[in-house]
Parts: structure tokens; sequence; C-alpha cells
């Protein structure tokens, strides 16, 4: 498993929302654009339900919103960096600059722990994290996850 087998250049956004609520909104709306769900209203109710149960800001300046749902067949990852810093309520307190959203079904837990740990490898090495935060095309944010 890779995690580019799950996240393509269509997959990722740079935003310039400046809330969290804002920034978790339009990902899950590109996901239902993108047909990565089967209901966007339930996908984005989904998430916010998760996050207002605890933040997914994991630190290091990185959040990892996530929802598993029935209605959706296969995972997906959707990327955005963020043009500003965003309070998020983060473990270490930091603003965040960069989120991975993961959608999927609820009967895999092993293939999402996977994803999870792939996008965990990468933002805890500082090049590569750094080199997400200054990514200005969808390419140079795949190019940090090439050799997963």
């Amino acid at each position: 498993m890779r995690i580019l087998d799950y996240l393509t250049e269509s997959s990722v956004l740079f935003l310039k929302e400046t809330h969290k609520n804002q920034i978790l909104t339009t990902m899950a709306e590109k996901a239902a654009e993108s047909e990565y769900v089967s209901s966007g209203e339930a996908f984005t109710e989904a998430i916010l339900d998760r996050e207002a149960i605890m933040s997914t800001g994991i630190g290091l300046q990185v959040a990892i919103p996530h929802a598993k749902l029935n209605g959706i067949k296969e995972f997906f990852v959707l990327a955005a960096v963020l043009d500003h810093d965003v309070p998020w309520d983060s473990l270490d307190k930091k603003p965040v600059r960069l989120v991975f959203m993961i959608g999927g079904p609820s009967d895999r837990q092993t293939d999402y722990l996977m994803i999870l740990s792939k996008i965990t490898l990468v933002i805890k090495n500082p090049e590569r994290r750094k080199a997400l935060m200054a990514a200005k095309t969808p390419q140079a944010v795949l190019d940090a996850f090439a050799d997963l």
C-alpha cells in the first residue's frame, strides 16, 4: 500500500480559509464533488462531529481529520496546504498549516491505520514537512510521498 494510491493531484488543495470549520467543510465538499463519498452532507457532518469530540490537530502544525462511514466504498486522502496559520486546538497548541483528510469504509480499521502511519512518517520528517508547507503545486505535495 502506498499513499499515492489514495492521494492524487486532484485531491491536493491550496486553501486561504482562516477557520478550522471552513477548512473542514471545504475539504468535505471536495470529497463529495470528487465522488469519493455518496453523501457530501453526511460526510461533512461526520467530519465536524469528529472534530467536536476531540481536535484532530496532532501537532507539528498538522491536522488529520477523518471519518469512516458505511457509504464510502474505498479510502481516499485529501491534502490541504493552508495559506495562513489556522488555530486548531492542537495537542501542542500550535496553529495548523497542513491538513490531511482521510475518509473510508467503517469496517476497514487496519487500512485506515496503515494510511495514517504513512502520513505520520512523512510529517515527522522535518525536511518533508517543510517542503509540504512550502508546496505551491499538487505535484510538489505528491513528491513528498513518492517513496512511501
